[in-house]
């Protein structure tokens, strides 16, 4: 196939009709490649669809597409001048199965027709052999049969030379703008728009790029075509030079959670979640500055490892640059004694606490040990030389103090 014919000119030549259409051809097919190759199809702007009470029957809806663009997978634009409706099936060029009520694609696709008067033919405005001077850039609205979207992703597109309208396998290109359901038979109507089915919605145009540079010197991503309050977004550049993931602002400014500047300092705002691992190379700041004190209190059992300070990292405590300072005191309480058939005779009423150990070790583990003797009535009858010795409770006090700045 030869490579893109380019139409020349010069002084004294005649110019059939196709040295003229051939300028045309140049430019359409320049076109659909640039946004073949250049861009992904799908809807431009607007065509979006809605629906209307029918005057003639209140039980059934008139569909509405909205003026707009869309580009096809061949690289042919197509433009909806004016709003377009639909009420009936011949309107929507023929319901299958009209008694199945299950989403049904609305696709457009282009359809010329010729039209048109040339100013240079004869009285009658014809040709010599009778063509319309003129080829209206026309469109058709179908609705087709359920599941029928199922295969628009897999449209081929035409060799890398070609120009618009067909597509590799020699038909036309088709664009979901929405879904719409029918209902009442042979003789009913639509009952209703759904924006998407199957798991399939309309098709949005996109670019394919390496590379995408601001001329402003700011770059914003966002999902809308207008920045939507609540709504994440991302900015790259302004005046600090910086990369911000936040929200979108009601004025439509991002309030960065995550920035990114310049000089390759990360800082984040707002809760963090990590599912995995984490690993950190090089130091961590700490809330803690050389005089300052963090504090951590609470009541813990035998065995349990206390908790340091939230801001307090145990590397910090080991390095020296923290020095903890741990008090504990035990809780021992009538509830806290042996109960009947528990291994002795007595009960709480009847039992002395004697705390053997309360201490926390180098691993700051509580070490919490108390003995219990029974004292009167069936405690003392049951031997009181026998004590029972038990895990206990204690009431922790870790104080954590900066020693030095943290290295």
């Amino acid at each position: 196939m030869p490579a893109p014919l380019r139409p020349e000119f010069h002084e004294g030549q005649y110019l059939a009709a196709d040295d003229v259409s051939a300028i045309v051809r140049y430019g359409r097919d320049a076109a659909a490649r640039h946004h073949r190759h250049l861009h992904t199809w799908g809807i431009s702007s607007g065509l979006d669809v809605s629906q209307q009470p029918r005057e003639d029957a209140p039980e059934y809806r008139r569909v509405v597409v909205a003026p707009g663009t869309l580009v096809d997978p061949s690289g042919r634009e197509i433009v909806v001048p004016a709003p377009l409706a639909l009420s009936t099936a011949a309107q929507a060029g023929g319901i299958t199965d009209p008694d199945d009520p299950s989403p049904r694609p609305l696709i457009l696709m282009w359809n010329d027709v010729p039209s048109g008067v040339s100013q240079s033919s004869g009285a009658c405005g014809g040709t010599a052999d009778g063509a319309a001077p003129r080829a209206e850039e026309g469109f058709a609205l179908l609705v087709g049969a359920p599941g029928d979207e199922l295969d628009l992703a897999d449209q081929q597109p035409p060799p890398p030379d070609a120009g618009p309208d067909r597509l590799g396998d020699g038909g036309r290109g088709r664009v979901l703008v929405g879904f719409v359901t029918w209902g009442g038979g042979v003789g009913g109507g639509f009952t209703g728009v759904l924006a998407e089915a199957n798991g399939i919605g309309r098709r949005y145009a996109g670019v394919l790029a390496d590379r995408v540079s601001a001329r402003g010197g700011t770059l914003e991503l966002a999902a809308e075509p207008r920045p939507v309050a609540g709504r994440v977004g991302v900015r790259i550049g302004g005046t600090d030079g910086s990369l911000d993931v936040g929200r979108f602002s009601a004025a439509g400014a991002i309030s960065p959670s995550l920035r990114v500047l310049s000089d390759g300092s990360t800082s984040l705002k707002g809760n963090v979640t990590i599912d995995g691992g984490l690993t950190v190379t090089g130091a961590v700041d700490s809330p803690l500055v050389s005089g300052s004190v963090l504090a951590q209190s609470g009541s813990a059992t035998h065995g349990v490892v206390l908790p340091l300070p939230q801001g307090v990292t145990q590397d910090q405590v080991a390095s020296g640059d923290v020095v903890l300072h741990i008090q504990v005191t035990p809780v021992a309480q009538a509830s806290d004694a042996p109960a009947p058939g528990g291994g002795s005779a007595w009960n709480g009423a009847g039992a002395l606490p004697v705390v053997l150990r309360c201490e926390v070790d180098a691993a700051r583990r509580l070490v919490c040990l108390i003995a219990w003797y029974g004292i009167s009535g069936a405690a003392a009858a049951a031997g009181s030389g026998s004590p029972a010795v038990l895990p206990g409770r204690a009431r922790y006090l870790v104080l954590a103090a900066a020693a030095r700045e943290p290295s």
